[in-house]
């Protein structure tokens, strides 16, 4: 068996957009040599979660705490306006759609649409703003809207959803190492890079033998 790197994220995910520079530093580094595969976690999806001028007033402070701590770039302008919803289930579904359609773009894709909401204040819910991004991964937009709207990448998206709460994945970022020794949790929630770096020299170290090096 592979081993095997596991990010289980969401792209609105306030922590996983702090988390962005770690993780893809960890994708850089490790998609040679494990397997580094992507899940949505799936943090606010539906329609229950209205930014009100209270839920404004805590996303202000949460961003600001998150831009403080991981030097990450927050614009705040999308908080300006009251009644839309924090619906994180397109997000991640575009995000199941590039790694689908281009498999290997999913990570800096990711972190694309990430920048996306929380740099450039884009519209969490517009299909276009997600398959412009995807053009950068030479992914058409026509071919990006249509698998974006099929049932099956819907499907496939709540299907990663289930996974991570058949695990007890409730909280992002969360990062998972896999061999034929079973799963094992690297962190459940933000870390700096240099708060993973040893353990996870630690774990490829004592890898059983024929776990490690890609097979695809």
């Amino acid at each position: 068996m592979q081993s095997e790197i596991i990010y289980v994220g969401d792209p609105m995910c306030s922590w996983c957009y702090g988390f962005s520079s770690v993780i893809q530093t960890l994708f850089r580094k490790y998609r040679n040599s494990v397997r580094m595969t992507l899940r949505m976690g799936g943090l606010h999806p539906g329609n229950d979660y209205v930014v009100t001028d209270a839920y404004r007033r805590f996303l202000l402070g949460h961003w600001n705490e998150i831009a403080e701590r991981t030097g990450q770039r927050f614009s705040f302008g999308i908080l300006d306006k009251l009644g839309w919803i924090y619906d994180t289930e397109k997000a991640c579904r575009a995000a199941v759609v590039v790694r689908t359609l281009r498999p290997g773009s999913e990570y800096p894709y990711f972190a694309a649409i990430q920048a996306g909401f929380y740099a450039l204040n884009r519209d969490p819910h517009d299909p276009d703003s997600f398959a412009e991004a995807a053009a950068e991964f030479g992914i058409a937009r026509e071919e990006f809207l249509a698998a974006y709207a099929d049932d099956a990448v819907k499907a496939e998206t709540a299907g990663d959803f289930e996974w991570a709460r058949s695990l007890g994945v409730n909280g992002f970022p969360t990062v998972l190492v896999r061999d034929r020794r079973g799963l094992a949790v690297l962190t459940r929630g933000y870390q700096p890079l240099q708060a993973l770096e040893e353990p996870l020299a630690t774990w490829l170290g004592t890898c059983p033998p024929d776990s490690a090096g890609r097979t695809d």
